[in-house]
C-alpha cells in the first residue's frame, strides 16, 4: 500500500438488514418521490471512527491499535429504531435511521478503540459520537417542497426493528470518491474477542 487512503472504521450490516432499509427507500422512490437517492445495499454501514486520509504507516499502526482494543471487547448486538434526516425534515439532505437498542456496547466499544488510539498517537476525535447509518440523500437540485415530501415519504416508512445486528468485528474500510458515489473497501477485519462472561 502507497499513498494516502481515506479510511474509516465501520461496523458492517447484514445483507437481510440492507435488503430490508432499501425495500423502504424503493417504496418510497416507487411512491412519486424521484429526489431521493439511494444509498447502496452494500455501501450502508455504521462508521465507528471516520479519520480522512492516512499514510501507509499510519494505517497499520491504526490497525494495530485496534486489535489491541479488540482483545477487551465482547461481541454484542444492536437493533435499528426511528429515522432522521440531516441538517432537519424541513429542509432535508440526508436521511438516516438510528439505533433502538445496543446504544451502551457500542458507546463502550467506541471509548475502548479510542483510547488505544490515542495511545497509538492518532487525536481523538472531537466530535460527539452520533451511530447512525445513511440509508438514502436529496439530489442537489430538489425544491423545498420535493425534500419536505421525500421526508415525510421516508419518516413514515414502517422499519422491522426485530432485525438484529451482532457485532462481531469492527471493519477498517477505505473510501474511494468517485462521480458516481463512493465506493468501500476492507482493508482488515478485526474480530471482537472479548470473553462473554462479561471481560
Amino acid at each position: 500500500m502507497s499513498g494516502e487512503i481515506r479510511a474509516f472504521l465501520a461496523i458492517r450490516l447484514p445483507c437481510a438488514v440492507t435488503a430490508s432499509l432499501a425495500r423502504l427507500i424503493d417504496q418510497a422512490v416507487g411512491g412519486g418521490v424521484d429526489c431521493i437517492r439511494p444509498v447502496k445495499p452494500e455501501n450502508m454501514h455504521l462508521t465507528v471512527r471516520f479519520f480522512g486520509n492516512v499514510s501507509a504507516p499510519q494505517v497499520e499502526s491504526l490497525i494495530a491499535a485496534v486489535r489491541r482494543s479488540a482483545r477487551s471487547i465482547r461481541p454484542f448486538t444492536l437493533t435499528l429504531g426511528g429515522f432522521g434526516a440531516y441538517p432537519s425534515v424541513r429542509n432535508a439532505r440526508v436521511f438516516w435511521v438510528g439505533l433502538d437498542d445496543g446504544l451502551a456496547p457500542l458507546r463502550a466499544a467506541r471509548g475502548r478503540v479510542d483510547d488505544a488510539l490515542a495511545q497509538a498517537a492518532f487525536e481523538r476525535d472531537p466530535r460527539e459520537f452520533s451511530p447512525h447509518v445513511t440509508i438514502a440523500r436529496i439530489r442537489d437540485r430538489a425544491s423545498r417542497v420535493e425534500r419536505r415530501k421525500a421526508a415525510e415519504s421516508l419518516l413514515s416508512a414502517k422499519l422491522d426493528s426485530a432485525l438484529p445486528i451482532p457485532v462481531e468485528r469492527i471493519s477498517l474500510m477505505r473510501s474511494v470518491l468517485l462521480p458516481s458515489g463512493p465506493e468501500y473497501s476492507a482493508l482488515a477485519e478485526i474480530p471482537l474477542e472479548g470473553a462473554k462472561d462479561g471481560a
